[in-house]
């Protein structure tokens, strides 16, 4: 909201004033508020296209990192000299394990 051109005057007094009567507080509030104002770097930073793009690449890596972790300790399980996809069994276990016998109840 724009301030009147009178609100203008008030202020620029009041400035003046706090010029005049405590240079180095009107100084330090001087850099206090060139400070504050985002310098054009840091306003690109949070430009909407800045956003959408740092959005976009913490969803991939948080996507990709588990997916490589998951991938390396499911490799890592697997014995060497052995594949995952046809493990060695012995001739044991192709046999028909014994089943009980069930019998009547007297």
């Amino acid at each position: 909201m724009a301030l009147s051109m009178e609100e203008q005057r008030i202020l620029a007094e009041i400035e003046n004033e706090l010029a005049r009567a405590e240079p180095a507080l009107a100084a330090y509030l001087s850099a206090f508020g060139r400070a504050g104002m985002l310098r054009p770097a840091q306003a690109r930073l949070r430009s909407p296209r800045v956003l959408v793009v740092a959005s976009l690449a913490a969803v991939f890596i948080l996507t990709v990192i588990p997916v490589v972790v998951y991938a390396l300790v499911s490799l890592h399980a697997v014995p060497r000299g052995r594949s995952a996809g046809h493990p060695t069994v012995s001739a044991q276990h192709h046999a028909v394990p014994p089943h009980p016998v069930m019998s009547a109840p007297r």
